[in-house]
């Protein structure tokens, strides 16, 4: 009844913003926390959170099939606790990451600086891409087994890329590397992990990528160059001559290695407090970009598995944690939690962190935790959020953030229809990553802008200009003043007063002062940031702005072009509507 107060006993409950199954996922209670009873509508209960980790409030299930998942408590028991903490949960930590890359040397000086006492009780889960070669693959394995209790690994495509491999083929090297493991008691087969509140099965899965696991559009608009001869993979790795990348022969065969050990993990699912699986591939769709964001698209054909997504649905696993791709995931998919913390490359951790980034990982020193007496707490994502927010437009092909289709070009066919930014009123992936990354993306931006608009508007250097990447070529387009007056009765274009204040206002538009408005975008809050970008492409990319002169103009539109990842050809400016009789005569 409405007061009584509830403990949760499940490992981690998944809390909803509304009443029914449906309604949007808000985030999981950790076990021991105490509710109190707001509303029990049949097994729904609506609860406020009075101890413990987990949503401040939400609906949730009492139990699920015969699986109870609260139990009522009297308030007596929660008085014995008067400080609110439940008492410490006795086990290991589970952690996980993927795609260390230690060849690079910041990637392996990354690895160095794990501290070599925290994780001596605990678990990593290790979901491939190491090394592309394999005396670092071992020195970086042994330099983990030293930090850790114990590690699970399942290897990825550099994993088995011939560089430097004389022994043979990729398979050749895939047993050598899963002999080496045996070797060094790092472990490649289901195991169980006894923590202090029941014991989690954790399954490695091996697989590799075919295309066919891509069932998306293609970009029809855009010159995209062919899957050959942009994945690596193709060229990188060797195979028996009756196995190929492209028919999906290699994903069976390495697929047939998780046989016994899987079939095993199947049988005795329900025996366990919790099951976590693993994989270095990508199970599903809805954990991958539209190909609209990848660098190239054509590999959406080259990081996902059928047999690999055959295999989770299967198992039902609590989490599944997947690398490859390097985009940071905290995900629910059909009741499975997806998680991806790739460490990437120090490039893509300075020119694209936010989207890289996952919670605080890797900016601490510390892979993912995964568990600690319950699953973790959700991670911080910008492709979690941008997806909750807007859902996939998997159909929408025509219109590319400039950073991806700076690789092609827009076919003659497509016309005007190939564009470069975002689908209108959706702010960029980028800037929901946390405050630290964005503005340091935003620093980026405004140096390449200042590098090209340090000079005078009118004497642009033109050789400097040419050598810069196609994202900052082109030139923001001034506009007749009676064609910006039409586009402000048709409201078909966001218009952006970036001139200070006491020049008059435009009816409808946007007030952004520039630099200290434009400079600054990425340092707003979060939600401010959202509502403020949201505004700025209402128009689907159709911009105008209009400054005190023509540099002011020019500078904000190139910065605007940036952040929203769009040509600065495809930014107007309304010069002319600075001229006296123009802004008070024809807009007020």
């Amino acid at each position: 009844m409405r007061g009584d107060h509830w403990r949760v006993l499940g490992r981690s409950v998944l809390v909803r913003q509304g009443q029914s199954l449906n309604s949007e996922a808000a985030d999981r209670l950790c076990h021991g926390a105490i509710l109190l009873e707001l509303d029990l509508v049949g097994e729904r209960l609506q609860f406020k959170k009075l101890q413990g980790e987990g949503p401040e409030t939400g609906w949730l299930s009492i139990r699920v099939k015969d699986k109870e998942l609260l139990a009522r408590i009297a308030a007596k028991d929660i008085n014995q606790d008067p400080a609110g903490k439940l008492p410490p949960v006795v086990g290991p930590r589970l952690w996980a990451m993927s795609d260390i890359h230690t060849d690079k040397k910041e990637n392996m000086q990354w690895v160095l600086d794990l501290d070599p006492r925290e994780f001596q009780e605990d678990v990593l889960i290790l979901a491939g891409d190491i090394a592309n070669t394999m005396e670092v693959l071992q020195e970086t394995l042994l330099l983990l087994k030293s930090r850790f209790g114990r590690i699970f690994f399942c290897p990825g495509n550099h994993d088995l890329w011939m560089q430097g491999w004389k022994n043979g083929n990729s398979l050749d090297k895939l047993k050598a590397i899963l002999k080496f493991c045996k070797s060094k008691g790092i472990e490649t087969a289901p195991g169980v992990v006894n923590t202090g509140v029941g014991p989690l099965l954790v399954v490695p899965i091996f697989a590799w990528h075919h295309p066919q696991w891509d069932t998306e559009p293609e970009l029809e608009e855009w010159n995209v160059p062919p899957l050959e001869k942009t994945i690596v993979d193709y060229w990188a790795t060797k195979w028996p001559a009756d196995l190929r990348i492209d028919d999906g022969s290699v994903a069976e065969e390495l697929d047939k290695l998780n046989a016994s050990g899987f079939a095993e993990a199947l049988k005795r699912r329900d025996e366990f407090h919790g099951v976590v699986s693993f994989s270095h591939f990508v199970p599903r769709l809805e954990v991958n970009p539209e190909k609209r964001y990848l660098i190239p698209s054509s590999l959406a054909k080259a990081v996902g598995s059928l047999h690999l997504k055959k295999r989770v649905e299967e198992l039902k696993p609590d989490v599944h944690i997947f690398g490859h791709t390097h985009f940071g995931y905290d995900m629910d998919v059909d009741g499975i939690r997806y998680l991806q913390a790739a460490l990437g490359t120090p490039a893509e951790r300075t020119w694209g962190g936010s989207i890289v980034t996952l919670g605080d990982f890797p900016q601490e020193r510390r892979p993912c935790l995964v568990w600690s007496g319950a699953w973790s707490m959700r991670h911080r994502s910008a492709w979690t959020q941008y997806y909750q927010r807007y859902g996939r437009r998997a159909e929408v092909t025509e219109l590319v953030p400039s950073v991806c289709c700076n690789l092609y070009t827009p076919k003659v066919t497509a016309g005007a229809r190939a564009r470069s930014g975002w689908i209108k009123g959706r702010m960029p992936i980028w800037l929901f990553g946390p405050l630290e990354t964005r503005l340091q993306e935003a620093q980026m931006v405004t140096r390449e802008v200042n590098e090209i608009t340090g000079w005078d508007v009118r004497g642009k250097n033109v050789k400097a200009l040419e050598k810069l990447p196609r994202s900052s070529q082109g030139e923001p387009r001034s506009v007749e003043a009676s064609q910006a007056i039409g586009w402000h009765k048709e409201a078909s274009y966001t218009f952006i007063d970036v001139r200070n204040q006491g020049n008059g206002c435009i009816p409808g538009a946007i007030s952004l002062p520039h630099p200290e408005a434009t400079e600054t975008l990425a340092s707003l809050e979060d939600d401010e940031v959202l509502r403020l970008c949201e505004q700025l492409n209402a128009k689907g990319g159709h911009m105008l702005i209009i400054g005190d002169s023509a540099k002011c103009s020019w500078d904000a539109a190139m910065l605007l072009a940036g952040y929203f990842r769009m040509w600065p050809s495809e930014m107007k400016l309304g010069l002319k509507l600075t001229e006296p009789g123009y802004i008070l005569e024809d807009l007020l």
